[in-house]
């Protein structure tokens, strides 16, 4: 391979040359044999996140769950439960709890 006379020519014409033989030979070579399928090494993209589950579906509404969480027996029994019905009493709410 020919230089030029400065050092900077040589170097980008190096450059140019190592460019043109990936772009022969493909991205591999940039990767060397290691990152060939079937290697030993993983790949960065292998631990990509795979989204298996869909959602959308979280609320699956239990009436029961609803009464334990928010109803009147769960309300009464705390002090800022009473809090939480009073505060409803005074706005007028027709229902306090569930």
């Amino acid at each position: 391979m020919a230089t030029l006379a400065g050092g900077r020519a040589g170097r980008s014409l190096l450059l140019i040359h190592q460019v043109s033989s990936v772009c022969r030979r493909g991205i591999g070579a940039l990767m060397g044999p290691s990152w060939k399928i079937g290697s030993t090494l993983e790949t960065p993209w292998s631990h990509q996140h795979i989204r298996t589950k869909a959602r959308g579906n979280e609320y699956q509404p239990s009436n029961i769950k609803r009464k334990h969480k928010h109803g009147w027996v769960k309300r009464i029994r705390t002090a800022s439960g009473i809090e939480v019905i009073l505060r409803r009493m005074l706005k007028g709410r027709k229902s306090l709890t569930h």
